[in-house]
């Protein structure tokens, strides 16, 4: 489906990376809880995760209000996983969409979703590239569909937007970030996994109603019929575009290295 492309075969260091993705991309999105990945370049490379753990499908950037969401990823293997599994797992948004139960699709059509997130200031501040109290708020208060305490420096976060929307196609994807964000995975399917999910996090229908275990794990069972797993090579690089596919990864059977760098742009 058009909205991934992979290279491979390319010999390309970090500054060559960085270059390309500039060719397509002008502006790049701070990813708020990774490691820079060096010193060198513009500061918008980052590492992936090394944690040995299994992420759900979505889409980069959506459970917040600002920044808006970039419009393409990129992501290059330096070194590849030597255990079985690992693989980076590519949703297409418009499938999604499609097979996605009748009274869910209608159901997010007719009210969005409602993502709530609890941070202290160390994220707060990488999020939203601010650097205190008053900046945090004055940002906050301008910003459509969130509501919002500050306590203690913690940070209470609600906010509501589209489930599905038009990709750059045209065509209506479930590209979002509703299943990276969930406060636990209770599918029998992932019973015994290290499947990421954290448990200040909440995820609601528009109207205010808490996704169940039950509905949650519909998604789960459309995910997981359409779901690719990329099998990374050595200096291997994908762009997926972030309005139509949703991306994540897969654990390995035994810890092993496993290093990708991923960033995160606008088009220009």
């Amino acid at each position: 489906a058009a909205g991934v492309v992979l290279l491979r075969g390319f010999d390309f260091d970090m500054d060559e990376f960085e270059a390309f993705t500039a060719r397509f991309c002008d502006r790049f999105h701070e990813v708020g809880s990774r490691v820079r990945l060096r010193r060198e370049g513009d500061g918008y490379s980052s590492e992936v995760f090394r944690d040995n753990f299994t992420l759900l499908a979505h889409s980069e950037g959506c459970y917040r209000p600002w920044p808006p969401p970039p419009e393409l990823c990129f992501f290059c293997c330096l070194t590849p996983p030597s255990a079985s599994g690992g693989e980076t797992t590519l949703v297409d948004g418009v499938r999604f969409a499609e097979h996605l139960p009748d009274h869910l699709r209608l159901r997010f059509l007719s009210s969005g979703v409602g993502y709530e997130s609890h941070w202290e200031a160390e994220r707060w501040r990488a999020e939203f590239q601010v650097a205190g109290v008053r900046e945090l708020d004055q940002l906050l208060r301008g910003l459509a569909g969130v509501r919002y305490a500050i306590e203690d420096d913690r940070l209470y976060l609600l906010y509501r937007t589209e489930a599905l929307k038009p990709a750059r196609s045209g065509q209506l994807a479930f590209a979002n970030g509703v299943l990276a964000h969930l406060p636990r995975i209770s599918h029998p399917d992932y019973s015994g996994a290290n499947v990421y999910a954290k448990a200040s996090n909440h995820v609601y229908f528009g109207d205010g109603e808490e996704l169940s275990d039950a509905v949650v794990n519909e998604m789960i069972d459309v995910h997981d019929r359409l779901v690719h797993l990329h099998r990374w090579e050595a200096r291997d690089l994908l762009l997926v575009d972030n309005t139509r596919f949703m991306h994540g990864r897969r654990m390995t059977a035994v810890p092993c290295e496993r290093v990708l760098v991923s960033r995160f742009g606008r088009l220009r």
